[in-house]
């Protein structure tokens, strides 16, 4: 009870920094928000498991901010960290490594950021299906953002975080009540802000200011994420849960509910309030892979699809011209990758998929190597978890 009560005084930074009230809304968030939940219309389709010790024996150097010393096989890691949650590793359909150090596996935990593809997928199939136009303005469907500073920006440039729009993630922003991107995430809440008070998302968006001209710079910010579901319900004449089950989650094999958390006017808030256990999270990476139809009834993660993710990677350059292009090659150890690509925050030239969520949770697809890597962890300063991903990948246990 002393601890729900300390997180339900919580505020905005508090439930985010890492320690015990954040684990406690991590794993509890439907008691704090209103919820949406998907459950599993074809019923689980069990996991085989062929287990591979040796993957927990993956070294990795660790970040500069650990309290632990590296390089530290995968088992060390997970059996010292504090923050460490759970980790899984998905080879050709089957479950090769499963640890659950600090939570239970049944039990549902945030995905944080690691939900934006679920946005970008479903506009992605909308794209296919000629229903947007990728190339041309954003607000040509969302027509009350129009004659706002949003007018000339594409779905492109939001899918890849390089709309030029003043909202960016960053560590300053959690501290500056007339900063955007925190005002996105007090809305989201219900939090009032100390100089604009309670505030809706999508008004808070509308005001947004430009920085520059689209195009130029990866520039992180959840509130690019948002603006794709409203894309989403514009253009389906639906609420992005029932768009997202019935395209996505419908077809999926489900151990347990999907949660999709929601502001207080009922805005899914897709960029990161998604809940699910572990393996369920494994299973939408998988439908990024080969082995899509041991957990799903239909490929809904089409070649086509994957084709945009890995063919239209803007650069190198773009990427490492933002704030967060240095921050992440510094998570994951190496600047070895090309660029960002439609909500993923990391893609390879082996084909190889990134995506980060806030406290170090992490979603790593390989389609080549048909692997997924998923982990969930509490921790805001040590973010070590994320060297591990890549090495696995890497480490030639799973190439032919």
């Amino acid at each position: 009870m002393k601890l729900e009560k300390e997180t339900r005084d919580a505020d905005y930074n508090e439930l985010f920094r890492g320690g015990d009230p954040s684990a406690y809304f991590n794993m509890r968030v439907s008691e704090f928000l209103p919820t949406a939940i998907l459950p599993s219309r074809v019923g689980p389709m069990p996991l085989a498991e062929n287990p591979m010790p040796r993957i927990g024996e993956v070294k990795a150097e660790l970040m500069e901010a650990s309290a632990l010393e590296g390089p530290l096989s995968l088992d060390a890691f997970l059996d010292r960290h504090q923050g460490a949650q759970a980790f899984l590793v998905v080879h050709k359909g089957q479950v090769v490594y499963e640890k659950y150090p600090r939570m239970r596996p049944e039990d549902h935990h945030l995905w944080m950021s690691c939900a934006k593809p679920m946005a970008s997928l479903v506009i992605d199939q909308l794209i296919s299906e000629g229903r947007i136009d990728q190339n041309a303005p954003i607000t040509d469907y969302l027509t009350d953002f129009k004659g706002t500073p949003w007018d000339g920006v594409t779905t492109r440039d939001v899918m890849d975080m390089g709309s030029g729009m003043d909202l960016e993630d960053t560590t300053e922003s959690r501290f500056d009540p007339e900063n955007v991107a925190r005002r996105v995430y007090e809305a989201e809440f219900g939090f009032p802000n100390e100089i604009h008070g309670v505030e809706k998302l999508r008004d808070v968006l509308r005001g947004t200011p430009k920085l520059e001209e689209p195009g130029k710079a990866f520039h992180y910010a959840s509130g690019l994420t948002q603006m794709l579901v409203f894309l989403a319900e514009a253009v389906e004449g639906d609420r992005w849960a029932q768009i997202f089950d019935r395209r996505v989650w419908s077809k999926v094999g489900a151990e347990g509910a999907l949660q999709i958390h929601l502001t207080p006017d009922g805005i899914a808030a897709v960029h990161g309030l998604i809940s699910s256990n572990l393996r369920d999270f494994a299973r939408f990476g998988m439908l990024y892979t080969p082995s899509w139809d041991k957990i799903a009834t239909e490929k809904v993660v089409t070649d086509e699809i994957l084709a945009r993710i890995h063919d239209e990677v803007r650069s190198h350059e773009f990427i490492m011209a933002g704030f967060d292009g240095p921050e992440f090659a510094d998570r994951v150890g190496t600047d070895d990758f090309i660029g960002n690509s439609r909500q993923w925050d990391l893609v390879w030239p082996d084909g190889d998929m990134m995506k980060f969520g806030l406290m170090s949770q992490g979603l790593y697809v390989s389609p080549s190597r048909d692997l997924v890597i998923v982990y969930f962890n509490v921790s805001d300063q040590d973010l070590s978890a994320h060297r591990f991903a890549r090495p696995i990948a890497t480490s030639g246990l799973f190439d032919e």
